[in-house]
Order: structure tokens, then sequence, then C-alpha cells
């Protein structure tokens, strides 16, 4: 029987490491995700930083995945530190992003699709942010060397979408050189890497009990 049950924790501990092998923790010391806000009358540019995520990957590609967005990091970077503090607090006062009621946004992998150039893929998956959850697509570039893996891109997102309608055009008339376009864009770098025990748990594994 002791020899039964050794065999059977042997089994399970290679297949948890084999599942193990394929899953990425992102690392968010190095990673980089900058935002660009236009209005009529200028734009504004700045970072927020991921708090956590992973991506699996599996012969080669990535299968699936999630990253988790700290909304109350955002920084503005273009003004002096008094117009990037109150451009900050706007941010994220409930007029823009709320990250008192909604601290995290996240993108959930579901799909992926390989352009014609190498290297180049075309993710699907769930945007969340704030209470709002739309399907998303993101153009990316990705390379995997070995246990590091980098996904480069750039991508527009409509806020409105999500309920932040505060000076669109779209909705409001007479804004004048107050408008603020309903798209932002993203433009993000993320390294990540497959050596499992440099990274923290995420929430979601501890409840799993992996």
């Amino acid at each position: 029987m002791s020899l039964y049950i050794l065999k059977r924790v042997s089994c399970t501990f290679l297949l948890f490491s084999i599942l193990l092998s394929d899953r990425y923790f992102i690392d968010t010391e190095n990673s980089k995700v900058v935002w660009i806000g236009r209005k009529v009358s200028g734009q504004h540019h700045g970072i927020i930083d991921i708090n956590n995520g992973y991506i699996d990957i599996e012969d080669n590609s990535i299968v699936g995945g999630e990253i988790v967005i700290d909304m109350t990091s955002i920084k503005v970077l273009d003004m002096t530190d008094k117009y990037n503090k109150k451009l900050e607090d706007h941010l994220k006062h409930s007029d823009f992003f709320d990250v008192n009621n909604f601290p995290e946004a996240t993108f959930k992998i579901k799909k992926s699709y390989d352009f014609l150039m190498i290297d180049n893929i075309l993710f699907e998956g769930d945007l969340k942010i704030k209470d709002k959850t739309v399907n998303s697509f993101m153009p990316t570039g990705v390379s995997i060397d070995g246990y590091i893996a980098e996904a480069i891109g750039i991508v527009d997102i409509d806020r409105t979408l999500f309920g932040i309608t505060y000076g669109s055009g779209t909705f409001f008339e007479d804004l004048a050189d107050r408008a603020i376009d309903d798209n932002f864009t993203l433009k993000f770098k993320i390294i990540a890497s497959s050596h499992y025990l440099d990274n923290p748990l995420l929430e979601i594994d501890r409840e799993d009990g992996k």
C-alpha cells in the first residue's frame, strides 16, 4: 500500500510539474503599459501598472491567460507635477475609471489567431473595465525563447463601451474644444517567465489549491 501511495504521489507531482511548465507568469517589474488619451486641443500620456497575470503556452503558442491591471496606479507624465496630479485624480474619479469601486481591469485570453506575418498574433478575449465586459481583439507581436515570453502591441479601446462617456462628443453636444476622444490607446510590452517559483501564486491558484 505504501508503494502504491508513493507511485500515486510521484505521478501527481510529475503531472503537476508538466502543467506548470506551460504557465508563464508576468514579470510585473519589467513589463510596461503606456496609455495615450486624446482631446480636440491635444493629448496626454502616462503609464499604468500590471498587478499580476499569466499566459498559458502549448506547442509554442499562447492558448490562454489573464492580465490584471492596477487601475489605482494611473500616472500622467507629460505635465508639471501639479497638473499631472490633477489629471490623475480626475481619471481615477467616477467620471472616468472610478478606481475606488473598480481598482482592477482584466483581459482574459480566449482564442488566438495567426497573422500572415511570422510571430504576429491576434488575441481575442474578454476585456473588463469597471463593471462592463466587452469581447475585444488585441494584435500582438509574440516571441517565445525558452522560459521567457514577450508580447508587444498597440490597441485602441473605446471607453464608451464601458460606460465612460465624460466629455464624449458622441453623447454630448456643444463641447467644442473640451471634447475628449472616445478611444484611448494602450502601448504594451509584456514579459513573462515560466520560472514558477520566482513568482507569487495568483489568487486563482490559491483557491484551486495548486
